[in-house]
């Protein structure tokens, strides 16, 4: 008695469609082999992968790591942050370090 996989629905496959980290790692992986293999032998590879990168005791906790992160914004530009001046010793942070007149630059030693 054999069993064909095929006709059940892909538990591994992530509600609402394709993950793009998944993707993105399977591309990586299989892009060289692209023109060497079939269609059929790229599927099942992605099916291998697939289970190999959700499943492994290394390579799942790896993945959920990745899948935690915020998303990258698509677009570069400056970011605000706070008391940049200062951590870069700035206006502030100078005449702290004249008031405490000990030669150091930012309060550092």
């Amino acid at each position: 008695m054999t069993h064909d996989a095929s006709d059940e629905p892909d538990a591994l496959e992530p509600p609402g469609g394709a993950d793009p980290i998944l993707e993105d790692c399977l591309a990586d992986a299989l892009g060289p082999y692209l023109g060497a293999l079939s269609p059929d032998e790229i599927e099942d590879y992605r099916r291998l992968l697939t289970i190999f990168i959700k499943t492994h005791p290394v390579a799942a906790p790896l993945y959920d790591r990745l899948r935690a992160r915020p998303p990258v914004p698509s677009e570069s530009g400056e970011v605000a942050r706070e008391a940049s001046s200062q951590r870069a010793g700035g206006p502030a942070a100078g005449e702290a370090a004249a008031a405490r007149r000990d030669g150091t630059f930012g309060g550092r030693r």
